[in-house]
């Protein structure tokens, strides 16, 4: 029998670490939704995507989570993988993911939040391996189509309400976002010194870098016109939210959330603002919104020359906010696996 370790979503200060490990509580000191992190399945320890050959859980009642760097996440449940993003070669000036593009084998959708290239430079190639899949806004499908993506398994959608895209079971609703805005009175003057101390760019990486920007999107309308935050239904209720950019939250998604009330696993993106303060501000105003169970960051590594997104102080922002919010933050591939016995919400 699957050893299981019980968290509870009320339970102050409680975060996942690197490894597979739990915290618990006395069960009268708790209160709100309860979530078992499945230890045991070796699905849930080993750092290798399912969709890159690694295992799947054994238990279709078990989602695995796995980050592979910028916003990009891979979930897989009752046998099915989703990718959310897909832009996984990113050249030599960022840390290696641990697998390359062409390593991914199988994946029955992928969701792009927007058409970045940073969110969507891989994803032809994928659904092209693997025929999965593909859902994004107007302007993203456009260039898939233009990268020769099979018009049939792309789904074109608005997030502008009453679209779902179904898949075994798994509900997809796209609902319409917003694109980051830089706020260059903090950015610039933090990129000044950034580059000050690093050699620049050689010409090689330039014209990679340049290949890969190629592959994305680039019209000022993707801010508004252009952005997706999707909410995912598994078959047992349990909801998983994804937004891929820390853009002001939009009417349209105050409009579902007033529908569902709450969701169980919010990954969303953390501003690039580099100041803690301004980071954590950002992220506070999605965990209000959407009222999350457990938060698990996004968008948050960065090339070898630019900062990451510290975590730590931003989820001591959100706990001294939500009490017993489960933050957790893992390493490229590493796994997060959460048991979905069906419940009522």
């Amino acid at each position: 029998m699957a050893t299981r370790m019980i968290l509870a979503a009320a339970l102050a200060g409680a975060s996942m670490a690197a490894t597979a490990t739990a915290v618990g509580a006395a069960q009268g000191s708790l209160s709100g939704p309860a979530y078992a992190f499945e230890t045991s399945d070796p699905a849930c320890h080993l750092a290798k995507l399912a969709s890159t050959g690694g295992p799947m859980p054994s238990s279709p009642a078990t989602l695995a989570l796995r980050w592979a760097g910028y916003a990009n996440y891979e979930l897989v449940y009752n046998g099915r993988i989703i990718l959310l993003d897909a832009a996984f070669d990113r050249g030599s000036i960022f840390p290696p993911l641990g697998f390359l593009t062409s390593d991914i084998t199988r994946a029955d959708a992928i969701l792009i939040g927007h058409g970045h290239a940073d969110h969507m430079s891989d994803a032809a190639t994928v659904a092209n391996r693997t025929k999965a899949i593909v859902v994004g806004a107007p302007l993203t499908t456009a260039r898939l189509m233009s990268q020769s993506v099979d018009s049939k398994q792309i789904r074109t959608v608005t997030g502008r309400g009453g679209e779902v895209v179904e898949l075994a079971g798994i509900r997809i609703e796209p609902v319409l976002g917003r694109h980051s805005v830089r706020d260059t009175a903090v950015t610039e003057p933090f990129e000044k010194v950034l580059q000050s101390t690093v050699a620049p760019l050689t010409q090689a990486q330039r014209d990679e870098q340049r290949t890969i920007n190629s592959r994305g999107v680039n019209d000022p309308t993707l801010a508004t016109e252009g952005t997706l935050t999707y909410l995912i239904t598994l078959g047992n209720g349990l909801t998983v939210l994804f937004r891929d950019t820390a853009g002001a939250i939009t009417d349209y998604e105050q409009t579902m959330m007033q529908r569902v009330g709450r969701v169980d696993v919010a990954i969303v993106a953390l501003a690039n603002a580099y100041l803690n303060t301004l980071q954590a501000r950002n992220a506070l105003e999605y965990v209000r919104a959407y009222r999350p169970g457990v938060f698990m960051p996004a968008h948050h590594d960065a090339p070898y020359n630019d900062l990451w997104r510290s975590t730590e102080p931003i989820f001591q922002v959100l706990k001294d906010e939500r009490p017993g919010l489960i933050t957790i933050s893992r390493g490229y591939r590493e796994p997060v696996c959460i048991s979905t016995p069906r419940r009522s919400r």
